[in-house]
């Protein structure tokens, strides 16, 4: 049954150690919560896992939470950054999977190597996975201008996205600035 009260009365409540009111906030934000680990791509049993890591996140904060009102976009914030770790983790582990055959097997792959490349691997993953959380235009115009094989030059960027010639290398600045900082937010230094 849903609660009446305020996410700061049940934070507050909880705080002085009332379980109905624990069970409450789940209640309220179990769905949010679940769902924000979906669309990141996680499959039903990797978003329970964050599900559970969230709240566990969230019951060892309480006390630290400034906000209580804003305690949704916490949750989603929370529960994005969580599932980007899982999916790196699983992505690390099924490189791994596929690699160790090949690794046994090739003469003179030494463990510098395996590592490099496991490192090297995780750099791709994340500037992949924030390529995708730019904004349609910067993401057009990185992968066209870093992706591309053909080199494109300004001219047909200028004309293939409607940018104006002279504002490409401004706005490719921008958009790598932007990259910088969701890098960084993903943990990368």
């Amino acid at each position: 049954m849903p609660s009446e009260h305020s996410d700061a009365q049940l934070i507050a409540a909880c705080q002085n150690g009332e379980a109905w009111a624990w069970d409450a906030l789940v209640e309220r934000y179990k769905r949010l919560v679940f769902s924000v680990a979906l669309r990141a791509g996680l499959v039903q049993e990797d978003a329970a896992d964050v599900f559970q890591t969230v709240f566990t996140i969230l019951l060892d904060n309480l006390n630290r939470l400034r906000d209580p009102q804003g305690l949704a976009a916490w949750l989603i914030t929370t529960t994005k950054r969580t599932s980007w770790n899982v999916m790196r983790k699983r992505q690390r582990e099924v490189v791994s999977r596929e690699n160790m055959e090949q690794q046994v097997t090739d003469a003179g792959f030494g463990k510098g190597s395996e590592s490099w490349d496991e490192e090297r691997w995780a750099d791709q993953v994340l500037v992949r996975e924030a390529l995708e959380l730019l904004g349609e235009r910067c993401k057009r115009l990185l992968r066209m201008l870093y992706y591309d094989r053909t080199e494109p030059s300004y001219e047909q960027v200028s004309r293939k996205l409607s940018i104006p010639l002279g504002s490409i290398g401004p706005t490719r600045a921008r958009c790598l600035q932007k990259m910088r900082r969701i890098l960084q937010g993903l943990g990368v230094r």
